[in-house]
């Protein structure tokens, strides 16, 4: 049923993050839009580095922390990971506001600037929602992630078009706005939680500690949000004719739509992985596998079907400039299926100590995306750009998929082996001594 709920609250979060993006489209000229959605994509890359990976570490340790009968360090954490993500998101802003400068043009740098003073807030919100994940609060931080902030975020984007008139600018403030009323409601959440973990007094050694494995957890997602963010942020940056960006980026706002599926899914049962594998529940592992894929197959499979047959209507939304995003949406589509079929194998490989093949296969497939890129993007334009990324995110989910496997059948027999050698001695033990 949780399951359920989550998926359900994630379809209303992407409806109203549709009919935002729709309505932008349709108010904003093509350069307007582009300028837009490279703003918003820039931030959403920048993010991933500004939490530094405190939450997604979260994810793994906290669980652990909520489980133990005696007190922890869990609010001690909590304060650390928070000021870090504002520590991390202050640098990362200034050193990418100094490369931006003098890139853009006057109206572009300072729609730029804009969502780059705002990383703070995206960040710390982001990292937020990840703590109340891992403190089992999952559907509280669903409806304040995936139905405050973009209903927030449409109001004020409503308002301003009927007061003041839309524009990049602005579009981008609504956002951040959006994103700051997150932070505070689950800011209160947080701290209403936690204030009934007794808390254990932590020293240098576990702060840097801390810092040591949330930076793992850094390159990790960092190289994940590439893969999935890049796209759009590369293309926006180099030079191209036309509109492309603008005719890419809704492929990429519907083709990317079932990612929300795994994402929403994913942070319920990465806690259980990590208390699986701390406990050596095998079988509890397996059957929430079997559960997993079968909820996500179903809706890979609609949703397949709704873009390869209805995805003229769906982007004639956009309105009637975008018909040319129809097959780089079938493409983004396809790769970003294959993806949610088995997201939770880089995770598993992460918390199971497996960092070194994990990220040999990121910065592979990071770079392959780089170069598969420039190159499908000059010569095919948008259709090569979901080229580049479905080729990529397909090639990654599979070779997640066989690593993952392979170590899980690897532990499972290790820990097996352990269990008869233990009964072994014990019996022996209690067998009688010969007279």
């Amino acid at each position: 049923m949780t399951t359920i709920l989550l998926t359900t609250l994630n379809v209303v979060g992407v409806l109203v993050g549709y009919i935002i993006t729709m309505l932008l489209a349709r108010q904003l000229a093509n350069d307007e839009f582009e300028q837009y959605i490279g703003a918003i994509a820039t931030l959403g890359l920048l993010a991933s580095l500004g939490e530094a990976g405190f939450g997604k570490y979260g994810l793994r340790i906290v669980p652990v922390f909520v489980a133990g009968t005696q007190p922890s360090p869990l609010r001690s954490y909590l304060r650390f990971a928070l000021g870090g993500t504002l520590l991390m998101s202050l640098l990362v802003g200034l050193g990418v506001a100094m490369i931006q400068a003098p890139m853009l043009e006057t109206h572009q740098r300072n729609v730029m600037f804009l969502a780059i003073v705002s990383l703070p807030v995206v960040a710390a919100a982001g990292v937020t929602i990840d703590l109340l994940m891992a403190l089992q609060m999952a559907t509280r931080a669903t409806l304040v992630s995936r139905v405050l902030v973009p209903l927030t975020t449409l109001w004020l984007v409503g308002i301003t078009t009927i007061e003041m008139g839309i524009t990049p600018f602005r579009a981008v403030l609504c956002f951040c706005a959006g994103s700051t009323v997150g932070l505070i409601v689950g800011m209160l959440l947080l701290i209403g939680r936690s204030r009934h973990y007794a808390n254990k007094s932590t020293d240098t050694s576990v702060l840097s500690t801390w810092a040591r494995d949330s930076f793992s957890y850094l390159v990790f997602y960092a190289l994940i949000a590439w893969l999935f963010r890049a796209t759009l942020v590369v293309a926006y940056h180099v030079p191209h004719q036309g509109h492309q960006v603008a005719i890419l980026a809704p492929a990429f706002e519907t083709g990317c739509l079932i990612l929300l599926l795994a994402k929403a899914t994913d942070k319920y049962f990465q806690p259980m992985i990590a208390l699986g594998l701390e406990t050596s529940q095998w079988r509890r592992l397996t059957e929430m596998r079997r559960t997993r894929l079968w909820v996500i197959s179903s809706g890979v499979l609609i949703f397949l079907a709704t873009v390869f047959f209805a995805g003229d209507e769906i982007l004639m939304l956009y309105g009637e400039r975008f018909a040319a995003s129809y097959i780089p949406l079938c493409i983004v589509a396809f790769g970003s299926s294959v993806w949610t079929l088995f997201s939770l194998s880089p995770t598993f490989l992460l918390f199971a100590g497996e960092r070194r093949t994990l990220l040999s296969l990121l910065c592979i497939h990071a770079v392959s995306l780089v170069v598969l890129l420039v190159l499908f993007f000059e010569a095919f334009g948008a259709a090569g750009a979901a080229a580049a990324y479905s080729i990529s995110i397909s090639s990654f989910a599979i070779s997640n998929l066989l690593f993952a496997n392979r170590h899980f059948r690897k532990l499972r027999s290790r820990s097996m082996s352990r269990r008869k050698q233990g009964r072994g001695q014990l019996s022996s033990r209690r067998e009688p001594r010969p007279s």
